[in-house]
This record gives C-alpha cells, structure tokens and sequence, in this order.
C-alpha cells in the first residue's frame, strides 16, 4: 500500500518508526484506492451515461439531482466532522454515540425525503418526470445511516472495510448502468440505480462491521449526547445548506431560466470538474486525524501539519486547472460529442473554482478543529449570496457561461472570507506561505511535518 501514495524512502523511515503516523498513512492509502476507483467509475461509465442520455434528459436528471442535494445537507446533519471527533474523544462511550448517530441519521432521512419531494411538488407541478425523478432519488436519504457506520471506521482509522464497500457498490453500479446503456433503459432507471447504491451501501457497511471487529459497538441511545452533537453541528448545518446551494443552485437556476438541454451541456462540463474533487476531499479527510493528534501534541506540530496540507491543495488544483482549462473544447468534443459544444467554454471557467474548494476543504477542518463552527456558516452564507446575485445577473446575458463564472467568484469569496475573522487570520499566512513553490523541493520539509517530538 505504500506504493500507492509514492512516498519517499526517506519519509516513510520516518513513518515507519511511528506506530500511529504508519497506521494513518495505511489508512490515507485505503482511501486513496476507494476514490481511484470512484473516479474511474464515474469517468468512463459517467462520460457513457452522459453521451447516451443527451443534453436534455441528462439535463433533466441533473436537475433533480441537483434539486435533492439542496436538501442532503438536512439528512447528513452537518455531524460528519463532529461524529468522528466524538468517537476519537470518548471512546469510552461509543456505543451510546454510535446508536444515537443512527436514531438521528435515520430521523433526519425522512424529514429530508418528505420535504424535498413537498417542495418539488410546488415547484415543478407540471413536470411529471421531474417529480418522479426526485421521489427516487430522495428515497435514498433514508438509507444514509450507512454514513455512521463510515465514521466509526474512520475514527478507528479502519477505512478498509468501508472501502471494500464503497467500490464494490460504485463498480455493481457501474456495471448495471453498462446494462442499462446496452438494453436502452429509459431516464428513470438510472435514477434508481443511484437508490441501488444507498441501499447496498447501507447492507455492506452492516456487514462489514461484523467483520472488521471483535467488539462491536452497541446500539444504546443517551439524549445528552444526541442534544451535544447538535449543539456542536448546528452552525455546519447551516454553512451546510449555504454551502449546498452555493455549489448546486446554480443547475437549479439554469434549469428554471433557461432548459434543459443547456441544463445538461452545463452539467457535464460540472460534473468532469468535480470528477477530481475526489481527490482533496480523500487528501483532507484522511489527515483529518492525523491533524487532531497533533494539535494535542504540540502546536508547532499542527500548524506544520496543516501548512503542508494547504500547499497540497493549492498547487494539485493549479496543476489540474491550467492543461484542462486550456484544452476545455477538445476535451469536452472527445468525451461528450457534437452536442455537448457549449459546455467547453464552462468547462475554462468552472475547473478553476476547483482551487477554491481544495482550501476550502482544508481551512474547513482547521474551523471544525479551533471550534470556530460559526465562521464556517458565515463564510457559506456569503458565497451563497453572491453566487445566486450573480447567477441571477449574469446568466439572462451569458447564459451557462456567466453561471460558471458567478460560481468561480462565490467559490473564492466564500474561501477567502475565512481571512476576516480575527480568530482564523492565521490562515492568511498560510495561505501566503503556500503561495511559495520552491519548498516541495526540500525533502526536509514534508519529514517534518510527520516527526513528532514528545
């Protein structure tokens, strides 16, 4: 496994004679294969399933995508950083807080389910297959509680079992809508393939805990922790919704002022941008412990820990914008074809906001970590609005084109908002410091940011 992460002789000696770093790099490296596998999937099935449906009933398929993630963020409660916090913090007390999770997980799906297919009705009224759509994939809110099973693993940096997991439903997925692609299904039963997907998730990951270990968490319920976990992920809630309907409203706007085929042209350039924010998400989830421990270790320690994060996040994004950026037209006629020309000037625009996400990322692990939640919702918040002015300015005059752009701004406000808050004005350092590309050539750089000194 320690190919997978190329690391250098010198570094892993360092690694290796630290039980706890080794054990969150094996970790880092499970997680790295479950996302090269996701991001195969999901690039040549996808690219497939894109080029089969054409820009309008892909249109339509993204829009109600689009419309149910504005609502996801209700069933996932803002605890994911908060789950995996707790169960690292008191361990003593995991069963209460692992059945807890699911009785709130399980709670919030429905809610979520029956809200987004209300607000649809109303919406969309006229549009039957919209609300068809949505009524399947919101059906899959309900089986989410398979996410508390993931933070238990990740908490007890066991990321393998849910690894297994994960690619063995994305590859089954993969490999129905082949099926489907083939026998020519209809536009709905794609929408239940992504239903598939939560419910063997969720049977996977039972499964998976009975294997992984001995002493499996039971399932006791303590209101006092249900009503602190809310406390604490109240905020990310909210900077949840804001940032879901800063990174989502923008399909949904399209697809109510202009239609769906631009709607769908719009969507696959979106959804080959996204295709490598995989990538971070894995980066940054994965040393999220390793960030923790440090903290109670030495302060110089984390913010060494940190800096090196930020400049990975940084310059992988530039080094991934910059060729696609260029060749945004070629790739998208090789990928998607003829009908899907007006996407390749989106595609320019919008890989770049992918560098605001990667810090975003970053910085929102270092709020979750100083406990400074509610500058997370502040942040959100503003990108949220600019990103729906804008939309609403620019997209009767450019069309797809000015949403990306609108997206591209709120995206580096709502990161760089983070920078007029006394209590995070450290990250503008980082930020700065980051900027710098000639330390990645000093190996004494990355050791020291895995040494620990007790």
């Amino acid at each position: 496994m320690q190919k997978i992460l190329s690391i250098p002789k010198s570094i892993w000696n360092v690694i290796d004679k630290n039980p706890e770093l080794k054990k969150i790099v094996a970790n880092m490296n499970w997680l790295f294969l479950d996302k090269i596998i996701q991001m195969a999937v999901a690039f040549f099935v996808g690219i497939w399933v894109i080029r089969y449906l054409g820009p309008e009933q892909y249109g339509s398929l993204s829009y109600a995508m689009a419309f149910v993630a504005l609502f996801g963020v209700i069933a996932k409660l803002g605890m994911d950083n908060i789950a995996i916090r707790e169960f690292i913090k008191r361990p003593k007390e995991k069963d209460e807080i692992f059945g807890t999770l699911l009785l709130l997980k399980f709670f919030s799906g429905i809610i979520t389910f029956i809200v987004s297919l209300t607000t649809v009705f109303f919406i969309k009224s006229g549009d039957f297959m919209i609300f068809w759509l949505t009524f399947i994939i919101a059906l899959g809110f309900i089986f989410q509680i398979s996410d508390v099973f993931d933070f238990w693993f990740q908490s007890r940096v066991q990321s393998k079992y849910a690894v297994y997991v994960r690619s063995g439903v994305n590859i089954l997925s993969g490999l129905i809508k082949i099926i489907l692609i083939l026998v020519g299904a209809s536009l709905a039963a794609f929408a239940w393939v992504l239903l598939f997907g939560s419910i063997a998730t969720l049977f996977g990951m039972v499964v998976a805990l009975f294997f992984s270990d001995k002493k499996i968490p039971k399932f006791k319920i303590n209101p006092s922790i249900g009503k602190n976990i809310l406390r604490d992920s109240w905020p990310l809630i909210l900077s949840g919704i804001a940032v879901t309907i800063y990174m989502r409203i923008d399909q949904v706007m399209i697809g109510s002022m202009l239609n769906n085929q631009l709607l769908g042209s719009y969507s696959a350039a979106v959804a080959l941008s996204e295709a490598w924010y995989l990538v971070p998400i894995t980066i940054v989830g994965s040393v999220f412990p390793a960030i923790i421990y440090a903290k109670k270790i030495s302060k110089s320690l984390y913010l060494r820990r940190l800096q090196l994060l930020y400049d990975f996040m940084l310059w992988g994004s530039v080094i991934v914008a910059i060729p696609v950026s260029f060749f945004s037209n070629d790739i998208i006629f090789i990928l998607f074809g003829q009908e899907y020309v007006q996407a390749g000037p989106v595609l320019a625009i919008y890989i770049w906001a992918g560098v605001a996400v990667s810090l975003n990322f970053t910085s929102g692990k270092f709020l979750i970590v100083e406990n400074l939640t509610e500058v997370a919702f502040y942040r959100a918040f503003a990108g949220a609005v600019i990103n729906i002015i804008l939309n609403l300015f620019l997209i009767p005059i450019y069309g797809i084109v000015g949403s990306a752009l609108a997206t591209l701004i709120s995206y580096s406000v709502s990161t760089l908002a983070i920078l007029c808050f006394k209590d995070s004005k450290i990250n503008a350092k980082m930020f700065a410091y980051a900027l710098n590309p000639f330390k990645f050539f000093k190996r004494s750089y990355y050791i020291e940011a895995f040494v620990i000194k007790k």
